[in-house]
This record gives C-alpha cells, sequence and structure tokens, in this order.
C-alpha cells in the first residue's frame, strides 16, 4: 500500500505492519518516518534493531542471515536496511522476496533514496507495496516552503509573521536540515 509521508502516523496506529519501504531525496523527511516506524515498533514489541547498510551486493546475505537468527533477548526484532541507491539489484531483489517469503514476526524498514519509475515496476517494489506500506518522500517546493516551516513552528509552539517565515525559506533555500535547525 503506498502513502504519503502524512498519513504514516495514522497508519501506524492501526498496528504495525511486516514491511516498510521509505523512499525520497528529502533527507529530514525520510528520516523522520523511519523514526516514526521504529517508534512504533519498539511499542509493539520489537525490543533488538539492527541496521544493515548496503553498499555493495554481498551485504544482501547480512539480512536473511538475520531473519533467521533467532534472538535471545527479543520476541521481534526491527531490521533495518539503509540502501542509498534506492536500487537493490539482482541479489537484493530476491534477498528481498526470499525474506517477505520466510513468514517470519520481524519488521523490515528499508530506508532508500529516490527510487525510479523502472525501479517501482520491478518485482521487489511491487511485492513491498503488495504486502507492506510503501512511503514515498517528495522534496518541498520553494512555494511549499513557508507554509512547510510555519506548521512545523505551529507544531513546535511558535508563531511567526509571514515576513518571517519568507526570511526563514529565502536564507535555508530548500535546506530542511537547516531550517530543522
Amino acid at each position: 500500500m503506498t502513502i504519503k509521508l502524512e498519513q504514516l502516523p495514522a497508519t501506524l496506529q492501526r498496528g504495525v505492519g511486516r514491511s516498510y519501504l521509505i523512499s525520497g531525496d528529502e533527507t529530514l523527511l525520510v528520516e523522520e518516518g523511519a523514526d516514526a516506524v521504529c517508534g512504533a515498533a519498539r511499542q509493539a514489541g520489537c525490543s533488538e534493531r539492527e541496521i544493515i547498510e548496503i553498499s555493495s551486493q554481498g551485504d544482501w546475505q547480512q539480512l536473511l542471515q538475520s531473519a533467521g537468527a533467532m534472538s535471545l533477548f527479543a520476541e521481534r526484532k526491527l531490521l533495518e536496511i539503509r540502501l542509498p541507491t534506492g536500487k537493490p539489484g539482482t541479489e537484493g531483489s530476491k534477498a528481498l522476496q526470499e525474506y517477505l517469503s520466510s513468514g517470519g514476526e520481524d519488521v523490515l524498514l528499508i530506508i532508500a533514496g529516490k527510487i525510479d519509475r523502472q525501479s517501482q515496476r520491478a518485482k521487489w517494489f511491487t511485492r513491498l507495496d503488495q504486502e507492506g506500506v510503501v512511503v514515498t518522500v517528495w522534496p518541498v517546493s520553494r512555494r511549499e516552503l513557508p507554509s512547510f516551516l510555519t506548521q512545523r513552528l505551529k507544531a513546535a509552539g511558535l508563531t511567526i509573521d509571514r515576513d518571517a517565515v519568507q526570511l526563514l525559506a529565502d536564507r535555508v533555500e530548500g535546506n530542511l536540515l537547516a531550517a530543522a535547525q
């Protein structure tokens, strides 16, 4: 199921699914989405978290080994895969499909860069979309930035006038990490 980032908290409140894919070029928003999944997984009993950084094709064996390894202390664990390129390749595609077929209790979270149209038609992506939750994070446009900043400031309990928001938007130049600071 493909959802927007804004829909993720409500989706997580209904229960933690088995797999999540959060992708996009907006680092701050991708990380916030991943943090939301991690928090919900922790509340759902995932007391262990394992991070797998994919930098070469051989790294995918870690996923299958981790999925097959029982934990001594945790009933469920969160397997977090960091995929900067947004493309798992042939070996990664097979590993992801094998993991999804295993039927385990663990929660899989994939944090990826922007995923292109070709990859969105691949078997691994369509399977994740059918069996899990896919969140594509779109960049905040220059036109949307002032309202985005205003919402963030309101959420932090701050108020700001229109000129100050515009000045802030001009200064951060679309860099949401700088705006968050």
